[in-house]
C-alpha cells in the first residue's frame, strides 16, 4: 500500500491540544510539568518525606547513622598511637591520647589521677597500692604482707596513704664454731604493731646475711636487719653471734652466741635483738665435750656435755605476721658432739634445730655442721673438725590491713585544649577504653564524660553507651553527636569522672578519643 503524504499546508493549526486528542488518553499538562502520578510508578505514597525503593514501594527516607564509623576511626586511632609510642596528637577535628605520656592531661584541673601501667598499656585511675620491690608478696585475711629476703641490695617500700603496719624485722644468724664447739646464735628479731607510716614517704628494708661456716676458727657472726625511713626511728636486729670455738667461750650477738667448747659460759645476748644466750659446753671427765646448741628467739641454747652437743633454743613462732605457713624464725644452732663417734644428744639437733626455727644440727666426728634454713634468721650447726653450717639469713616483713594501705579515690581526668578548625562547633563525641579492674562501673553514675569547646568554662555531659569489649573486663563506652551548640568558643577538652571508687569497684582509663563537628 502507498504511503500517505500528509503536507502541511494541510494542517490549520500547528498544536496538539487536549481538545484534538481523545479525553484521558494522555495528560498533556502532566507531560510538560513533569508531575507523574505516583500509581504508575509504584505502591505507597509519595511525599518529601519519602524515596522509591527498587521493589517499586515507597518507603521513609532512611537516615544515616555514623557512630559506628567514628567509633572504629577511634579505635584505629588507638592501635596507631601505640605502634607508634605516640603520646597526645591531632585529626582533623579530633584528639586521640593513649597516655603515653602525661602531656595530653591538664594536671591543674584534675584531681586524684594515677598513672600506671607499662608501654602500651597506661592508665589513668584514682587507686594506689604502695610501691615495693619485695621478694614475696601476699594476703592473709584482711591483710596484705610485703617479704624481703634478697641480702644483695636494699629494698625499698613507699605508702600510698598515712596507716599503720605490723612488722617483723629478722637479722642473719650465726654460723657455728669449729671442732666440737657450739653451735651459731640466732639472729635478733624485733616485732610489733602500730608502726605508723607515712603517705608518700620512702622506707628502706636491708636484708641482714647469715655467718659464713668457719674452718679451724670461730663461727662468724651474721649481719643486722634493718628498717629506716624518714618519720620512723629505724629498727636494727642484731646478727647472731658465732658458736664457740674448742676451748673458748661463745661469742655475743642479736640473740646469743653458741656455747663454747669445755666452757662453761654461751655467747650472750647483745640486746640489739631479742633472744636467749647459747647453751654451755659442759664436762669433767674427758676433754671430748660436746658444744652448747646456739641461743633462740624464745629460749637458751641447750648445754652441750660429754654426750653430745646441745640443741639449739627454739625460734619464733610465725604468728605475729604470717599465719598458717608453719614457719618459725630466729632459732639457734644446734652444737656438735663430742668426736668419739656417739651420737648423743641428737647431735645438737632436736626439736631445737630446723624444725623450730632454722637452727642446723651438730654433726658427729669429723662432720660439717649443717647449714640454717634460709631466710630464717636460724643459726648454723657446730662443726666437728670441719666447717661449721651457714647461718640463715635474715627477713624484713610488713603486713597491713588491705583497706588501709592502698587508696581509692574518685578522680576527675581533664585534657589539655585543643583548637578546633572551626570555631563554636554544633556537637561532641568521645570514646573511652576502660577496665573494670574491679567490680563492674555502672556507665553514668560511677563514670561519667563530658565535653567542652571553651577550656572548660562550661561542660556538657553525655550519656556513655557500651559499645563492646576489648578485652577481659575491659568495654569500649563512647556517646557520640552530643549537642554542645548552647557553647562557645574553639578549645575543645574532655573531662571524665570516676565516682563510688572502692576496693570492689576499680575502675581504669586506657585511652581517649574526642571529636566534634
Amino acid at each position: 500500500m502507498a504511503k500517505t503524504k500528509v503536507k502541511t499546508r494541510g494542517l490549520t493549526d500547528l498544536n496538539v491540544t487536549n481538545a484534538k486528542i481523545a479525553a484521558g488518553t494522555i495528560d498533556v499538562t502532566a507531560k510538560i510539568t513533569g508531575v507523574v502520578p505516583a500509581a504508575n510508578l509504584g505502591t505507597g505514597t509519595a511525599s518529601s518525606s519519602t524515596v522509591l525503593y527498587g521493589d517499586g514501594t515507597f518507603k521513609s527516607e532512611p537516615t544515616y547513622d555514623d557512630n559506628t564509623v567514628q567509633s572504629n576511626i577511634a579505635m584505629l586511632g588507638f592501635k596507631v598511637a601505640i605502634n607508634g609510642s605516640l603520646a597526645k596528637y591531632n585529626l582533623v577535628d579530633q584528639a586521640i591520647d593513649e597516655y603515653e605520656d602525661t602531656s595530653g592531661i591538664d594536671a591543674s584541673a584534675s584531681t586524684n589521677e594515677q598513672r600506671d601501667g607499662s608501654a602500651g598499656a597506661y592508665y589513668y585511675t584514682g587507686y594506689a597500692a604502695p610501691t615495693n620491690d619485695a621478694d614475696d608478696t601476699g594476703t592473709d585475711g584482711d591483710y596484705t604482707w610485703y617479704k624481703w629476703t634478697d641480702t644483695a641490695a636494699t629494698g625499698s617500700y613507699v605508702a600510698a596513704t598515712t596507716h599503720d603496719v605490723e612488722y617483723l624485722i629478722v637479722a642473719g644468724g650465726g654460723s657455728g664454731g669449729y671442732g666440737n664447739s657450739g653451735g651459731g646464735g640466732a639472729g635478733g628479731y624485733k616485732a610489733a604493731t602500730g608502726l605508723e607510716l607515712t603517705g608518700g614517704n620512702t622506707y628502706t628494708t636491708t636484708v641482714g646475711a647469715g655467718g659464713a661456716g668457719a674452718s679451724s676458727t670461730f663461727g662468724n657472726d651474721g649481719s643486722n636487719s634493718i628498717l629506716s625511713g624518714t618519720g620512723i626511728t629505724t629498727l636494727t636486729s642484731g646478727g647472731g653471734g658465732g658458736g664457740g670455738y674448742e676451748a673458748y667461750d661463745g661469742r655475743t650477738g642479736g640473740s646469743g652466741g653458741g656455747g663454747g667448747y669445755n666452757s662453761t659460759t654461751g655467747g650472750a645476748a647483745s640486746g640489739t635483738g631479742t633472744g636467749f644466750a647459747g647453751g654451755d659446753g659442759l664436762g669433767n671427765l674427758s676433754p671430748q665435750y660436746g658444744g652448747g646448741g646456739g641461743g633462740g628467739a624464745s629460749e637458751v641454747g641447750d648445754d652441750g656435755d660429754g654426750s653430745g652437743g646441745g640443741d639449739g633454743g627454739v625460734g619464733l613462732a610465725n604468728d605475729i605476721i604470717e599465719t598458717g605457713t608453719n614457719v618459725y624464725y630466729a632459732g639457734g644452732g644446734g652444737g656438735a658432739p663430742n668426736n668419739d663417734n656417739t651420737a648423743g644428744g641428737n647431735y645438737g639437733s632436736g626439736d631445737n634445730g630446723r624444725t623450730k626455727g632454722g637452727g642446723g644440727k651438730g654433726i658427729s666426728a669429723s662432720g660439717t655442721g649443717e647449714d640454717a634454713v634460709a631466710n630464717t634468721g636460724g643459726g648454723g650447726g657446730g662443726g666437728t673438725n670441719e666447717t661449721s653450717g651457714n647461718g640463715g639469713s635474715g627477713i624484713v616483713i610488713l603486713r597491713e590491713l588491705t583497706s588501709e594501705g592502698a587508696v581509692y579515690n574518685d578522680i576527675t581526668l581533664q585534657s589539655t585544649d585543643t583548637t578546633a578548625s572551626t570555631a563554636n562547633p554544633d556537637y561532641g563525641e568521645l570514646v573511652c577504653l576502660i577496665e573494670n579492674n574491679a567490680g563492674t562501673a555502672t556507665l553514668n553514675t560511677d563514670i561519667k564524660g563530658y565535653v567542652s569547646e571553651d577550656s572548660g568554662v562550661t561542660f556538657t555531659q553525655g550519656t556513655f553507651v557500651d559499645e563492646g569489649s576489648w578485652g577481659t573486663n575491659k568495654k569500649i563506652i563512647a556517646f557520640h553527636d552530643l549537642d554542645i551548640s548552647a557553647q562557645s568558643g574553639s578549645s575543645m577538652c574532655y573531662k571524665i569522672t570516676t565516682h563510688n571508687q572502692s576496693a570492689s569497684k576499680i575502675t581504669r582509663v586506657y585511652a581517649t578519643s574526642l571529636g566534634w563537628r
